[in-house]
């Protein structure tokens, strides 16, 4: 079969359109095959620095995927020739003191499908039966495959670690990519937050924030942030800030809390190190909030939004396998608005 992957760690230019053996399903697995994978940027970081993970070479990336059941193990009952399935990324072994406690994200045995195991940008990828959920027949696989990392991601943050409440008001620092995206609609469809906020770099961007429901967007490129929620908070701040980019982005995300305000985060695509000030956090008496992944009840809950309606997707272009480097060059280049996708027939 064909997969998008690689032989060795390096720039993405060490991606290529590999010929691999296609896997098979083990007793409690499930063939799946694929019909649509999105790109996130654990793509990137895959093949750039993540080669502690990487059980061996070639490898292949992949976490979000939608398919058809293929074939299913012995031991599998749940499951048929043709189901339309979504696959939950965050895999673990569910039996283990910390998934019966429903730490699933703190299980030993965890994996990342596409980071820590082969993924789904590939004709056909084996994952745990209990990994699946459902896909109704009145929703596309496309938008199904869009939802699992960087939805369950905001969802986690926003819905889980960051307690968001209709009362508040709430910024979304780096709105127009996939998990960004996602968090403005699950700020305002869902949780119906008081004022939504939100950051981006230019005028045709702030423009589509807009229409998904943001009430304010500041362009960073051309103004303080910061400086601009304090004017428009009327100098109080707002009670949330999401931030899942980091880099520069960090202080001016505290600057912009109320005293008592929670910063969140659960990325760092611009930078894991960023300067920070210390004495904001203790001052304002702030809250710092970590989050990472979701949990399979999580999941199955945001998808639920997505299946009605409430929330849709945001997916900007579609490409097939062949076009690997187009899609994750323009990844790489921060020129999205959401989720881009390799899409099978």
């Amino acid at each position: 079969m064909q997969a998008v992957g690689f032989h060795e760690h390096g720039p993405i230019e060490n991606y290529e359109l590999l010929r691999v053996d296609r896997p098979t399903a083990g007793p409690e697995e499930v063939l799946i095959d694929v019909k649509a994978s999105a790109l996130n940027y654990m793509d990137l970081f895959a093949v750039r620095e993540l080669d502690h993970y990487v059980p061996g070479y070639p490898f292949w990336t992949g976490g979000d995927v939608a398919g058809t059941v293929a074939d299913a193990g012995e031991s599998v009952t749940a499951w048929e020739e043709g189901d339309r399935v979504l696959v939950n990324p965050y895999l673990s072994c569910r039996s283990c003191p910390a998934c019966e406690r429903g730490e699933h994200l703190s299980c030993p045995d965890f994996e990342m499908l596409g980071e820590m195991r082969r993924g789904g940008h590939a004709e056909f990828v084996a994952v745990p039966a209990h990994a699946l959920i459902p896909v109704p027949d009145d929703v596309s696989l496309e938008t199904a495959c869009a939802v699992p990392t960087a939805g369950g991601t905001a969802w986690r943050a926003l819905a889980t670690r960051g307690d968001l409440r209709p009362t508040e008001e709430a910024l979304i620092v780096g709105a127009t990519g996939g998990v960004g995206t996602f968090a403005v609609q699950i700020a305002d469809a869902v949780f119906n937050v008081d004022t939504l906020y939100a950051t981006t770099s230019t005028e045709a961007k702030a423009e589509f924030l807009r229409d998904l429901g943001v009430d304010h967007v500041i362009n960073y490129v051309e103004e303080s942030f910061s400086k601009r929620i304090w004017e428009l908070t009327g100098e109080t701040g707002v009670d949330a800030v999401y931030n899942c980019v980091g880099g520069p982005t960090w202080t001016d995300s505290m600057r912009s809390l109320r005293d008592g305000g929670r910063l969140i985060t659960s990325g760092a695509t611009a930078g894991p190190n960023p300067e920070t000030e210390l004495r904001l956090l203790f001052i304002r008496q702030l809250d710092l909030v970590g989050s990472s992944g979701a949990l399979p009840h999580e999941l199955e809950e945001l998808c639920g939004y997505v299946w009605d309606g409430t929330i849709e997707p945001v997916i900007q272009e579609t490409y097939p396998l062949s076009e690997y480097d187009t899609a994750f060059r323009k990844m790489d280049d921060r020129e999205l608005y959401g989720k881009v996708l390799f899409v099978q027939d």
